[in-house]
């Protein structure tokens, strides 16, 4: 069942305390107090896509949003990137993220997207300032019904899947110890980097294009 309400404080926080079922889920046409991954604030203004719903758990499971985004917007002749772990890149500017948080068996994912709002920063982008109308419900639809069918691949196809939108693999990035090449991701999600000291590692925290 989809809830469709005026606004909330986080779609994520409402479906957390309203509904655990599989798959139930709520869109809101604005947030206040909408965050993103690391407790970030995420402005959600009217016209955005506010979406979260509640999914078994399984490994890799933001890259399995990430790649259903990209997928359902690519049969609206709308491309895009997806920047590891979780953000949504539209010609070359931010266009959504992803959040998931694990609550007891059911993960409550939430997905942003700016559609029709206006963006303040000039590092973000939303679809209609790229020229296109895509109808939000529709979009839903067709977005659960790609990720019911992506959930059941294999991590390896998942990961082969992502790499095909990536942008970091090539890439020079930096980190809270260090920088270095990103070469590859790994089927456990970390960020494969070779570093300027030759040495690979594999990263779960947060990096920075350089």
């Amino acid at each position: 069942m989809i809830n469709i309400v005026d606004s909330v404080k986080s779609t994520n926080t409402w479906l957390s305390f309203f509904n655990t079922d599989y798959f139930s889920s709520i869109i809101s046409l604005s947030q206040s107090e909408g965050y993103g991954r690391l407790g970030r604030d995420w402005e959600s203004a009217f016209g955005g896509l506010y979406f979260s719903l509640s999914l078994p758990y399984r490994p890799l499971l933001p890259f399995v949003i990430g790649i259903s985004v990209s997928e359902v917007l690519e049969e609206y002749k709308f491309n895009t990137n997806l920047k590891w772990p979780n953000d949504i890149i539209a010609g070359g500017k931010k266009l959504g993220g992803i959040l998931c948080q694990n609550q007891d068996e059911v993960v409550i994912a939430g997905l942003g997207i700016n559609f029709d709002n206006e963006v303040a920063l000039p590092t973000v982008v939303s679809i209609s300032e790229m020229n296109y109308k895509i109808n939000k419900l529709s979009f839903v639809v067709s977005f659960v019904e790609k990720l019911k069918l992506n959930l059941k691949h294999s991590d390896e196809m998942i990961i082969g899947k992502f790499l095909r939108y990536d942008i970091l693999v090539g890439e020079q990035v930096s980190w809270s110890e260090g920088k270095g090449i990103v070469e590859t991701i790994s089927l456990d999600g970390s960020l494969g980097v070779k570093t300027d000291e030759g040495n690979m590692v594999f990263l779960t925290e947060e990096v920075h294009l350089q």
